[in-house]
């Protein structure tokens, strides 16, 4: 068995190439705002199922990272290519496999704790990352916590260098605190135990609204099941984790995790277990007012579907939610204070249902730089998104002498103020765009000037910075150079060079050729025929024989009459040089010279 698992392991992954998200799928996966970057399947990483993600980025050369949790151990995933992540090796379990592995990283290590038995806490140098020579490796721990064996999930305040273990056989299932501040020599620290066992926790140096904890440390804890689960701790002294506040709210059956919005106010809770044992008709979260931690009151809840809730981040103004079976749901909590949550976006990828069971994700990591999510699927592997909440249109093709413009739509989710900047505008081309007012949900139109001239590929990148997010789009289009076209009034295929017109294509009324010498007579333009009119027909300046004005005056009257008729009769059907009536000049008199002469009959002659 362990011989197949390596086997599968080091298989090459088989690259997806990026789907957008259009119409409302991604593929085969219902989306909105959210595209499809790559999709790592069960068998890529040896048939394991997944739970936890994270993520590193190296602060050498800001590559990122994916820390996989999966049943059988740590992988990891160099995202430097997201549409093709190379899996860079693999940190095997500490004892046996396990569904549930937790960890959180602190400056370069990563530390992983799991519910298998006698697994502790493994310690693991990230920086080893970087050298790896023939992935994937097969790591070992670099130092391992034992003074706990199982461990059902982690938290980590990197302001301080502590480690908070929760759910293990010590503390009753409270808080136990590591001292990781030297990350390969971590020492137990203190611990908290005053409300039954903590399902999970989030641990900040607090700098909310509430005046009384400034820069303490504080640990908000979701305790389960038991009567006041919403736990909130002071622990700025490990030895002396001190309860700020317990706290409940309706229907509860077990709350499972949560999480605090930017400005430290408010709480958003997810009780796993409410909506399948039909507490409540529909997804729920649980919404309560932690402007004074020592007595959070609750609001309401958002419905969301019917899925079960899970996992949820926030970061500015979104809250990055995982739900089972209905994927990942992005939440605007900017009205939060009304008791309201906005779904702006979404990706589902676990579409055949919206079933109560516990399937589909587990959790996502909403802080790569890049914008790239890696969300975990139990039974279906790791889905690399990535949000968008811009979508930009510009023509493929566009002459350069025509006005070039992009739109910009700004979509609902994405508030401002905004700013734009561009990467590799070609010298000096300018864009010009107004900004006053703007809100989103709308339209942005960006025009560009002094384009005219430039021909071939047009490639460039717009930056867009709203209040909390920035989203990159990229403008791939052609640039046609116009030709120059002349005014040709009269139609004869010649124009003026005086009055001319840029274009790609032909213009009514315009020739590609200048040279023209009267615009008003079709007869003539540059190499056009004489007409014996005593006209330049060829436009050289001289009037050649051929343009001389032709008098056929046979018998030297200077009129033309029935006798000079009679004359060209007499010698029709002449050949060679006795033909004086071959008026057209082709060795013969013939029909075409007595209509020569018919169409001047009567005419004076000089």
């Amino acid at each position: 068995m362990r011989l197949l698992f390596f086997v599968l392991l080091f298989c090459p992954i088989l690259a997806i190439a990026q789907t957008p998200c259009e119409n409302g799928y991604a593929g085969a996966y219902p989306c909105e705002n959210v595209d499809l970057i790559y999709h790592i399947t069960p068998a890529d990483i040896g048939g394991a199922t997944t739970n936890e993600v994270w993520g590193w980025t190296d602060p050498l050369d800001q590559k990122e990272y994916i820390l996989l949790g999966a049943s059988t151990g740590l992988f990891f995933f160099d995202m430097s290519m997201p549409t093709a992540p190379l899996q860079i090796g693999f940190l095997p379990t500490h004892t046996t496999n396990s569904s549930w592995r937790t960890f959180r990283t602190y400056q370069n290590f990563v530390f992983v704790c799991s519910e298998a038995s006698g697994h502790g806490m493994q310690v693991f140098d990230l920086t080893r990352l970087r050298d790896v020579q023939n992935p994937p490796e097969i790591f070992t721990e670099d130092a391992h916590y034992s003074n706990f064996g199982n461990c059902h999930t982690l938290a980590i305040c990197e302001e301080v260098g502590y480690a908070y273990a929760c759910g293990t056989g010590t503390y009753s299932g409270g808080l136990h605190i590591v001292n990781i501040q030297d990350p390969l020599n971590p020492v137990l620290a203190g611990g908290y135990e005053l409300n039954g066992s903590t399902h999970e926790s989030s641990v900040v140096v607090y700098n909310g609204p509430d005046q009384d904890y400034i820069g303490h440390t504080v640990a908000f804890c979701y305790n389960g099941a038991v009567p006041f689960p919403v736990t909130i701790v002071d622990v700025t002294d490990p030895l002396d984790a001190s309860t700020i506040s317990l706290s409940t709210y309706p229907q509860k059956r077990y709350c499972h995790q949560g999480w605090l919005t930017e400005d430290g106010g408010y709480m958003l809770i997810d009780d796993e277990l409410d909506e399948y044992f039909d507490l409540v008709d529909s997804l729920h979260t649980i919404i309560l007012d932690v402007h004074d931690l020592d007595a959070p009151t609750y609001m309401g809840y958002h419905v969301g579907g019917s899925s079960i809730d899970h996992n949820q981040i926030v970061i500015g103004n979104l809250c990055y939610q995982s739900n089972y079976t209905a994927g990942l749901s992005l939440l605007d909590v900017t009205e939060i204070a009304d008791t309201t949550l906005r779904q702006v976006g979404y990706f589902d990828h676990y579409p055949a249902n919206d079933n109560q069971v516990f399937q589909g994700e587990w959790m996502s990591y909403p802080y790569f730089e890049s914008g790239v999510i890696p969300v975990t699927d139990i039974y279906n592997g790791l889905f690399l998104l990535k949000p968008s909440f811009v979508h930009a249109s510009a023509a493929d093709t566009t002459c350069s002498s025509e006005l070039f413009a992009v739109s910009l739509e700004l979509k609902d989710g994405f508030p401002g103020p905004y700013s734009f900047s561009f990467v590799d505008l070609p010298i000096g081309v300018n864009p010009v765009y107004d900004l006053t007012g703007v809100a989103a949900p709308t339209t942005v139109e960006i025009e560009f000037e002094n384009t005219l001239g430039l021909s071939g590929d047009m490639h460039f990148q717009i930056i867009i910075s709203g209040q909390f997010n920035t989203y990159e789009v990229d403008i791939n289009s052609f640039l046609i150079a116009p030709l120059t076209w002349f005014s040709d009034i009269d139609g004869d295929g010649f124009g003026v060079a005086s009055s001319d017109t840029l274009s790609c294509n032909h213009p009514d009324g315009f020739a590609a050729v200048a040279g023209d010498c009267q615009q008003d007579d079709n007869s003539i333009f540059p190499g056009a025929s004489g007409t014996w009119d005593d006209l330049d027909n060829d436009c050289n300046g001289i009037v050649e024989e051929d343009e001389l004005e032709f008098c056929a005056d046979l018998n030297g009257d200077h009129i033309i009459t029935v006798a000079d008729v009679q004359l060209l009769i007499g010698n029709l059907f002449c050949s060679g040089q006795d033909c004086f009536a071959d008026l057209n000049n082709d060795g013969m008199t013939g029909i075409t010279d007595l209509l020569i002469l018919m169409a001047d009959f009567g005419e004076d002659c000089p």
